[in-house]
């Protein structure tokens, strides 16, 4: 019932009273009636017996029977009247009339107390036939004195009174009575029903819209119909669709509006990103160009000074040198990570090679630490981007042999299920837990409050948490203050393909590079820069500006060089990757080639990457360009048939 609407409600309301008060009242006037004609029947038959009885006492007394038979005739004549039996006081038939049951033809005396016997289908009224004035005159019996006495029955009259009309009677009064009730109620429930309708009928309209109006349709209104209760309900349901259609106005004008602005903001923001995309662009290639010849020039400086006693500010100007490199390298990449510049290109590799190379690179400065830097061998090979990721563990080393005062720090890779764990574990002075989310903040230095140039900059870690991020990878730290720490990274593991094999290490790599390197940049410093430093380093250096300087040198100079080295931005041509393209489809011998570049745009890297020319950014560090001149030079003496 809980479950019920207000038209079910309604209807149990105005059809239950009906209900138990119309069946209450007919069964009770069922009840009276059949007890009416039950009792109606009970005085026929008594009236019939005393009316025989009272007339029957003459017949009985003188013998004429004529006069029973008679007054017997006239007796059936009443209704319901079956049979009339006169008998003597003993209980002999003296005569009778009509149909008569079985149980009334019984001889002997009757019992003075009986009155009426019950049968299925009569029912028998026995009354005694007593001696009337008459009778009992002494004149007229004279020397019968002794029957003035005798108070006895003299006869008896037994009336039999049929059932069947009264049963007759009672079934069509049932059958009436039921159609009748029937009828009444269902002509209540009609109108219970259409009364229902008109109560329910207003408010199920309600229901209806207001369902309408939630689903959003704001322009359904409610008839407005009747009076009273109902009508206040319609006109507040309207009033309320049409507030909400108002305030959905409203609100639509101010999302329009707000949209309109964040529109013309964003254009403003993307203009915004877009100066700031050029500013990058131009701040990475501008400030590179003159820093890149400076490290170069500084490096000339310090091979050809080599011993002498200015070798103490030739060490302090390589130091300032690295610091602005360091500081402008990290400036411009948590700039292009921020504006989102910065593109992974996923790949699978092997973790050992990468991890091997990144050691070496720190091995002297742990050396001179006083430090054990050591790598656990793996064969483990994971799924991300080779130059990014290398990025991450350089940044994590960096800072573990920058903050660790003795002992060692471990680089090892562990497999984890489907995952590879690669942790840099340190025994230096450890982290408080309140700190460990906020070194991965920008210029925060637990160790460096005085901001000493020694100790970095402040932004390793922030750019090791963009970059994992921007590769799905996870990132943990777990330490304790005074006991070292351990920073994890944890990538997808791969399967190494089949073809992989492991290269031969070079060995005995010679102090002197003979070998021929041309040198094509449109700026005059960087080109006179890198070439010093590799003629320093014993390597014969054609230098060109253009596309066609180049082609004059390498006929000059009657054979190809072994290595190319290309600025990607010079005037007049659309890219140094053009500009390699054509020299090595003119020359017949194998050249290795790659691209110097003070320009970071992801773009330039996929395009040197499809070409399968190495990529240096300006500035470029010495030891990242010897390592490539090495590379080729060994990739010259040992060719791969």
């Amino acid at each position: 019932m809980k479950h019920w609407g207000v038209r079910q409600r309604v209807l149990l309301v105005a059809l239950a009273p009906v209900l138990v008060f119309g069946l209450g009242a007919g069964v009770w006037a069922v009840l009276n009636r059949l007890s009416e004609l039950e009792s109606a029947l009970m005085e026929r038959g008594h009236a019939t017996a005393r009316q025989v009885a009272a007339s029957a006492d003459y017949g009985i007394f003188s013998g004429n029977t004529d006069a029973l038979v008679s007054l017997i005739e006239a007796a059936r004549r009443e209704r319901d009247v079956s049979g009339v039996m006169v008998s003597s006081r003993d209980g002999d038939l003296v005569v009778s009339g009509g149909v008569l049951s079985p149980h009334a033809c019984v001889s002997g005396a009757r019992l003075p107390e009986l009155a009426q016997v019950e049968l299925d289908a009569s029912i028998l009224f026995v009354e005694p036939i007593m001696r009337n004035s008459l009778t009992n005159d002494p004149d007229m019996f004279d020397g019968l004195g002794e029957a003035n006495q005798d108070r006895r029955p003299i006869g008896w009259v037994l009336v039999e009174v049929s059932r069947d009309r009264v049963r007759a009677l009672k079934v069509n009064f049932l059958i009436t009575s039921v159609l009748v009730i029937a009828s009444a109620l269902l002509a209540a429930s009609i109108f219970a029903i259409r009364i229902s309708r008109t109560v329910t009928g207003p408010v199920r309209e309600v229901s209806r819209v207001v369902r309408r109006i939630g689903e959003g349709r704001l322009s359904e209104r409610v008839s407005v119909d009747g009076g009273g209760s109902l009508r206040v309900l319609a006109e507040g349901v309207n009033s309320m669709a049409e507030r909400l259609m108002q305030a959905r106005d409203e609100l639509e004008m101010r999302i329009t509006d707000a949209t309109s602005q964040l529109r013309n903001r964003t254009d403003d923001a993307e203009r915004a990103n877009h100066a700031k995309s050029r500013f990058l662009a131009a701040a990475s290639h501008d400030l590179r160009q003159p820093m890149h010849a400076l490290g170069l020039f500084v490096a000339e400086l310090a091979g050809r000074l080599h011993g002498s006693e200015h070798r103490g500010l030739i060490r302090q100007i390589e130091e300032s040198v690295g610091a602005m490199e360091d500081l402008l390298d990290a400036l411009l990449d948590m700039s292009k990570l921020d504006a989102g510049g910065v593109t992974a290109s996923r790949s699978v590799f092997a973790l050992q090679p990468l991890l091997s190379r990144i050691v070496d690179d720190f091995s002297a400065d742990a050396l001179q630490r006083g430090l054990r830097l050591k790598l656990r061998a793996t064969d483990l090979w994971i799924e991300s981007d080779p130059l990014l990721f290398e990025r991450i563990v350089i940044n994590l080393l960096s800072n573990a042999v920058r903050y660790t005062q003795r002992g060692g720090v471990l680089v090892a890779a562990r497999r984890r299920g489907r995952r590879v764990v690669i942790e840099v574990r340190d025994s230096g002075p450890g982290i408080p837990d309140e700190a460990q989310d906020m070194i991965f903040e920008e210029f925060y230095q637990l160790q460096n409050p005085a901001r000493t140039r020694g100790q970095g900059l402040g932004l390793g870690l922030a750019i090791v948490r963009r970059l994992s991020v921007l590769l799905g990878h996870g990132v943990t730290v777990r330490s304790h203050a005074g006991r070292g720490a351990v920073f994890a990274i944890e990538v997808q593991r791969a399967e190494a393909p089949d073809h992989a094999h492991r290269q031969a290490e070079p060995e005995g790599l010679p102090e002197r590079l003979s070998m021929s390197v041309l040198v094509i940049d449109d700026d005059a410093g960087s080109r006179t820069g890198i070439a010093g430093l590799l003629a320093s380093w014993g390597c014969q250096v054609l230098c060109a500006a253009t596309l066609s300087e180049a082609r004059d040198a390498i006929r000059q100079h009657d054979r190809a060089p072994s290595l190319i080295l290309c600025d990607f931005r010079l005037a007049a041509v659309a890219s140094g990757i053009d500009v390699l393209d054509t020299l090595l489809a003119e020359q017949a011998s194998d050249i290795a080639a790659a691209l110097v570049t003070g320009d970071t745009d992801p773009l330039v890297r996929r395009l040197a990457a499809t070409r399968g020319y190495p990529v240096l950014h300006k500035p470029v560090r010495p030891a990242r360009l010897r390592a490539l001149v090495q590379q080729t030079l060994v990739r010259s003496q040992h060719p791969v048939i």
